[in-house]
């Protein structure tokens, strides 16, 4: 049976009292082929079970009334449903509470936050297994022709004559040609990795002594080659239902880790360094928290920025950016492994590493004695980064400023360990960069200066100080432009021209983005009424709504009275939102996203794939357009996965109706490589950077003298 077949085929339940994880749950698993039904509580669940017998039962732990553990043996305790699969689910990460599942009959454990797509393989993983093992019982010679297409063995133990038998699947999966060298279940446990034979020991001993069932994952050498193995056991019992046997199989789980793993890696790591993410280093720093904490110890946290990286990126392309920024992970590693004589006992790993932004790096020390340890740090980060980079005839040289915070003097928890160091790095850009400073309470005074901005920004919004510039978005077919995004600019009285990035975070952080925002929409507006007056036709104007603004009551309201004081069709206004916005309250997400689309306004989601990427809203919400994010895009030449990741989300945009519009492209390679993949519609430098209104018009007016593409 197909993997297709076995999603069409199998019912899966779901039972959990938390609607929300019931809902992506059904989502995840409709859209893998399965046919779902869910209960809300576990006597519902049970009572539903014994009526519609699933195949597989997903059963959360913690529930009113009847939890999953009195569920799931009281499933097991009735033979006509002992083999189905139950994998139970729980935010609780805790080893007894783990064994107690297993203890009650659980096939899986899986914890909360769950890995959507990791859960579509779990289930369809386990449902495998569990029709294999089905075969084992009915059929021996067809069990042996499935054991050697899903790489199973098996084994087992007689109780009353302590006979041990095994397959000749089983010695081939374990590399063993002798068979005489597997006649018992020690001979079994040999085979064991020596750092996972102690739990594998205690799992089949108990199993054998207590006559119960077992599961356990482990690795075995085969030969040279270490593979991953997953193993069942079960209890034969005579008519007298007396204990007669175990009998279990073994399964080499090599591929299912690999893709475990990759799935891992690409939600954890950083794709071009392989550095941890920001997240996955906040997640290895609170737990260095409560560890230094807990042995009254010191850890340090270290903010990396790259002293005017932008410059390399503008002067040599970001291909050569991308291989600095490698270049400098590489010489991170190697500067912190020769830190192991600042630093005894010290064990670093790429989890205390972690590549924050562009050109931001972060480093935990989670051991040190004193802040001259952390300095000897800093000044060998320091020479190293500042030695040349060479590319070809080319020669580039970087320095780096470094912020340091300790704890627990400089901060008590991760938030203000990360806030401090990078308070300290800032100061050391200031001082002249190519230099490290430790946070001192003092540094907080250039806060000040945020202030100053943030009263700028008010002045700016009063005196009518903000300008848009518009970057086409174009179809690559016939490079005709069939709209624009709309990018706010200030024009400083003292300063000139100011990027976004050099004054939204401050507008973020004080709130002021509201009133920028109400500012960029009203404009956008009026700009294509002028267009349509202008007979530039019909385009599309996108623009960036902050999620303050989203979660206002009346943002619908507010697009209402804009579009009738301009007289504007609503479908020539997009309104682009993160994933992170709409993902923020979704009740409240489908109210304004379901009343925007009742205006007739576009709604498009930026930087997709950056974000929670759960399919369930893209089904669920009234979404038009996916604007896949320029991180792809970039790494398409370099990264397989990218490929993979891009190719996807144009299909699954494809199968939903939605327009996908690829951002930052800069080459024509790149231009080739999504037209193969099927997209057509895009942005980026290579058809045109953001430009002011004037020379955008004039654009547009010489593109309506020109023939219409597809005539």
């Amino acid at each position: 049976m197909t993997a297709e077949n076995l999603n069409h085929a199998a019912m899966i339940q779901i039972v959990d009292d938390d609607c929300s994880m019931r809902l992506l749950a059904r989502a995840t698993l409709e859209q893998a082929g399965f046919l779902v039904i869910e209960a809300e509580d576990g006597a519902r669940g049970l009572a539903q079970f014994r009526s519609m017998r699933p195949d597989l039962m997903l059963l959360d732990v913690v529930m009113p009334g009847m939890d999953g553990f009195s569920v799931c043996r009281t499933l097991r305790g009735l033979p006509e449903y002992q083999d189905i699969p139950i994998i139970m689910l729980t935010g609780l990460e805790d080893a007894n509470l783990i064994q107690k599942a297993f203890d009650a009959g659980a096939t899986d454990f899986i914890c909360k936050p769950i890995n959507w797509l990791l859960l579509r393989y779990r289930v369809m993983h386990i449902l495998r297994t569990a029709r294999l093992h089905e075969d084992l019982k009915a059929s021996r010679s067809r069990l042996s022709l499935a054991q050697r297409i899903a790489k199973l063995g098996h084994w087992q133990l007689d109780f009353d004559s302590g006979r041990f038998t095994c397959s000749r699947d089983l010695r081939n999966l374990l590399g063993i040609e002798d068979k005489a060298r597997l006649s018992s279940p020690e001979d079994l446990l040999q085979t064991v990795h020596p750092d996972d034979l102690p739990q594998v020991r205690e799992t089949l001993e108990q199993a054998i002594a207590l006559r119960q069932p077992y599961q356990v994952r482990y690795r075995i050498m085969a030969g040279e080659e270490e593979r991953h193995i997953s193993s069942q056991g079960e209890i034969e019992k005579t008519d007298a239902r007396r204990p007669r046997a175990i009998t279990a199989i073994v399964q080499d789980v090599s591929d299912l880790q690999q893709a475990e793993q990759k799935i891992f890696g690409l939600a954890h790591f950083d794709t071009l360094t392989g550095l941890a993410k920001r997240r996955f280093f906040i997640d290895t720093l609170d737990a260095a928290i409560d560890s230094a904490r807990h042995n009254h110890a010191k850890l340090a946290v270290l903010l990396l920025d790259l002293d005017r990286f932008k410059r390399i990126n503008e002067s040599f392309g970001h291909m050569i950016g991308d291989q600095v920024l490698l270049t400098i992970a590489k010489r991170i590693r190697q500067c912190l492994q020769q830190c192991d004589i600042l630093l005894p006992g010290n064990t670093l790993c790429d989890y205390c590493i972690a590549r924050f932004s562009g050109n931001e790096f972060a480093i935990l020390l989670p051991e040190v004695l004193d802040e001259e340890q952390v300095s000897q740090v800093a000044r060998l980060l320091i020479k190293a980064i500042a030695q040349p980079f060479s590319f070809g005839h080319c020669e580039v040289l970087l320095t780096t400023s470094i912020g340091i915070c300790l704890f627990p003097e400089g901060a008590d928890s991760q938030e203000d360990l990360i806030r401090h160091a990078n308070i300290a790095m800032q100061d050391a850009k200031t001082r002249g960069r190519d230099s490290f400073r430790k946070y001192h309470p003092a540094m907080d005074e250039p806060i000040q200066d945020h202030l100053i901005l943030e009263n700028d920004l008010r002045k700016a919004l009063k005196n009518d100080e903000f300008v848009l510039h518009l970057q086409p978005q174009v179809d690559m077919r016939s490079g005709w432009i069939f709209g624009a995004e709309a990018l706010i600019r200030w024009k400083h009285p003292q300063q000139g021209l100011k990027s976004p990035g050099s004054f939204l975070p401050v507008a973020i952080e004080s709130n002021l983005i509201i009133d920028i925002d109400r500012w960029v929409l009203g404009q956008a507006c009026d700009l294509i009424a002028r267009w349509r007056t202008a007979g530039l036709g019909d385009l599309r104007l996108s623009v960036n709504v902050s999620g303050q603004l989203f979660a206002h009551d009346n943002i619908a309201d507010l697009v209402a009275e804009l579009i009738l004081q301009s007289g504007i069709r609503p479908c020539q206004l997009e309104i682009e939102l993160t994933e992170n916005t709409i993902m923020q309250n979704n009740l409240k997400t489908v109210s304004h996203l379901s009343r925007l689309k009742n205006l007739g306004v576009q709604i498009a989601i930026d930087d997709f794939g950056t974000g929670y990427s759960s399919l369930s809203y893209l089904r669920n919400f009234p979404i038009d357009t996916l604007k896949i994010d320029r991180s792809f895009i970039r790494d398409l030449t370099e990264a397989p996965s990218a490929i993979a990741i891009t190719r996807a989300i144009i299909a699954l945009g494809e199968s939903l109706g939605l327009t996908i519009i690829c951002e930052g492209i800069e080459t024509p390679h790149q231009k080739e490589m999504l037209m193969d993949l099927g997209c057509h519609h895009a942005q980026g430098y290579l058809f045109g950077r953001p430009d002011t209104l004037e020379s955008f018009t004039r654009r547009l007016q010489r593109q309506q003298q020109q023939p219409a593409p597809f005539a």
